[in-house]
């Protein structure tokens, strides 16, 4: 039987004044539950054109998504879906993504502020030292990347090392430079 009609009996035997068939209407919906989020999960999978609206809304069904989640990020062939879908996996409670968001913390990745700030929002102190490295290998004029990083460590409530200060010391103008290394 189609999803949708699955749906409306369930709800309708909700209102039953039967008891049998409310228990039986809510066992219905959370089957439904589930073939709902899987549905989304594939939508999310198959969103090509704005996938983020998609991601950003995955989270209103909770603790659900996570195992449909779980599974495109480990069938996942493209790195940048698959880096969408452990940060938004660790933003629901998952942890199944963190290792592919640590290996995204390098300098040069297109992907290393979502993944340094997925990583730092969610309090994964791990990610401190692969976060310093990247402040080092990051070039003094990309200074988008190295406010991001310097603010994921200021979240992880990690202090900036001696190494990471004498490397944010080359950066110009001293007003830049002293919010990089503000603790």
């Amino acid at each position: 039987m189609e999803l949708s009609m699955r749906l409306e009996r369930a709800l309708e035997a909700l209102e039953s004044p039967d008891l049998e068939s409310r228990v039986r209407a809510v066992e219905e919906l959370a089957s439904c539950s589930s073939g709902i989020v899987e549905r989304v999960a594939t939508a999310f999978e198959s969103e090509r054109e704005a996938p983020h609206l998609i991601v950003e809304r995955m989270g209103r069904f909770g603790s659900l998504m996570i195992h449909p989640l779980e599974r495109l990020h480990r069938e996942a062939s493209d790195g940048s879906f698959k880096l969408a879908t452990a940060s938004a996996l660790l933003y629901m409670g998952s942890e199944a993504g963190i290792p592919t968001l640590m290996t995204a913390v390098v300098a040069g990745n297109p992907r290393l502020c979502m993944a340094a700030t997925s990583l730092a929002d969610a309090g994964v102190s791990e990610a401190t030292i692969p976060i310093e490295r990247a402040i080092i290998e990051c070039e003094l004029s990309d200074l988008k990347t190295l406010e991001c990083l310097t603010s994921s460590l200021r979240v992880l409530k990690h202090p900036i090392s001696e190494r990471v200060r004498l490397h944010l010391a080359g950066v110009e103008p001293k007003w830049l430079r002293d919010s990089l290394l503000a603790q």
